[in-house]
């Protein structure tokens, strides 16, 4: 049987089986690596992906910047690279980048490189940061008798993305960083090292310390603070999303040192554990393996609140590629198929796909995700025919031919041919719509040079579009 990757990271085996044989690297370290560029420089890179929209630039730049400050490291530079589905709304570009943006702003960071493009291939929005920062002095080595810490709240993370799950919108996101926490310590002597928490929660940041340093670590889960709601995540709340939280050892003698400056912060503190001889991470007792992603992980990508609309959206789309025969009837650019909320006043009250419903040799294909102002052209058209025809919210464009108006008229549907060229920028048939008088049922566009002949259908909703596409297949 072929062996398939998991969500996230790839295990530190497969990593060394699969990519590290085929790469220059010296070293493996934990976060990022320094570097001589110019004296000493620290690098770390992440991605952000499958947050809400508004989170991505934030998650992108804290990803990326608390690995270097964890490192001992000041922030200094950014390279970032913002990929987009073809056909995204520049709006959601605008969002992106002014989240971004804030923070590189409000920590003295300036972006100097990157790159911003839309290409097929991609569902959802993928930004990427390396985050460049000036060392200011070398890591320490764990050695028994030093006391694990953890700072910030545990499971934080986890709350947040259940309460997405459940349609419950929130911009708690905000607190998710640890890199106040990480600022505010560099400067304390008695820190030796810090580790910020991502995927496998604070078991697995734990795992991944005392690996790399081959040490041994004993941790009472008792004495670390955990955010309000864990408990009703349910599962094991080590394991949970924490990212906010911070790991950090220090010598003994640095405990009471390291907790006032916590204090000042308003940022939970607590004396977890210590490092002890020996290898290995025990929790309350019991030895701890590599930690794997758990359930709440698998909602990353999927991170959109229950809206009825979108749901109603997906549901026809999924419908509309199981029909036999559809991929006859997709022009070249692929179809979409859009609604609109009731009193829609913008495109951005318009959900459509983000991607397009291509012809492919297995039949039709859906590509992307169903998203609020996907489509401009097809939500114009909504809206435009809304003004004259309050109970129309739907469309759905497919390719032109005789076979396609003929079956149309003999579904009983009304069908215009419109002009080649009508005045004015934008799609045509709205502006046909808009100086005609009525409202058909369907509009033809016979095409122009570059462009494509297509038939847009107009409908109460995508379900009864879905439904004329279906009877449409049998007889075109």
């Amino acid at each position: 049987m072929r062996d398939e990757l998991g969500l996230g990271k790839v295990t530190k085996e497969v990593f060394r089986r699969s990519v590290l044989p085929y790469i220059p690297v010296d070293e493996i370290e934990l976060d990022g690596t320094t570097i001589e560029l110019t004296d000493h420089t620290v690098i770390a890179h992440s991605p952000s992906v499958g947050v809400p929209l508004e989170a991505l630039g934030f998650f992108a730049f804290h990803y990326a910047a608390s690995n270097v400050a964890s490192r001992f490291g000041k922030p200094t530079h950014i390279v970032t690279g913002i990929y987009l589905p073809l056909r995204t709304p520049e709006e959601h570009l605008k969002v992106i980048a002014k989240s971004l943006g804030e923070e590189a702003r409000r920590y003295g960071v300036k972006i100097s490189a990157g790159q911003t493009a839309t290409y097929y291939g991609l569902e959802i929005p993928l930004i990427t940061a390396t985050c460049f920062g000036e060392s200011l002095r070398p890591r320490g080595e764990p050695k028994p008798g030093d006391v694990v810490t953890v700072i910030g709240d545990v499971g934080g993370e986890g709350v947040w993305l259940r309460e997405l799950s459940e349609g419950v919108e929130s911009d708690a996101w905000r607190s998710f960083t640890p890199l106040q926490a990480i600022l505010a310590l560099q400067g304390c002597l008695h820190i030796k090292l810090m580790h910020d928490v991502s995927e496998g929660g604070v078991k697995g940041g734990l795992y991944e310390v005392q690996d790399a340093y081959a040490v041994r670590m004993t941790i009472d889960s008792g004495s670390l603070n955990y955010h309000e709601g864990i408990a009703e995540v349910g599962g094991d709340p080590l394991r949970a999303p924490s990212y906010g939280a911070l790991i950090a050892v220090i010598d003994a003698g640095g405990v009471d040192e390291v907790q006032r400056i916590c204090e000042e912060q308003r940022i939970p503190f607590a004396a977890a554990g210590r490092v002890e001889e020996g290898r290995g991470l025990f929790v309350d007792g019991v030895e701890v393996a590599e930690q794997k992603r758990v359930e709440l992980d698998e909602l990353y990508g999927s991170l959109k609140p229950l809206d009825t609309l979108l749901s109603s959206l997906q549901s026809a789309l999924e419908r509309l590629t199981m029909i036999p025969g559809i991929d006859r009837l997709l022009p070249q650019v692929g179809t979409n198929l859009v609604y609109a909320k009731d009193g829609a006043e913008t495109a951005m009250d318009v959900a459509g796909l983000s991607g397009r419903v291509v012809a492919s040799t297995g039949g039709a294909l859906l590509c992307g995700e169903t998203v609020y102002g996907a489509s401009r052209h097809l939500a114009s058209v909504v809206l435009e025919a809304g003004k004259k025809v309050s109970g129309i919210r739907s469309a759905v464009n497919i390719r032109s031919g005789e076979d396609v108006t003929t079956g149309l008229r003999g579904l009983g549907l009304s069908v215009v041919t419109i002009p080649c060229k009508v005045e004015g920028e934008g799609c045509p048939v709205t502006h046909y719509i808009r100086s005609h008088g009525g409202l058909n049922d369907a509009y033809v566009h016979p095409g122009d040079f570059g462009v494509e002949p297509t038939t847009t259908i107009l409908g109460e909703s995508p379900e009864r579009l879905v439904e004329i596409l279906e009877e449409l297949t049998r007889v075109a």
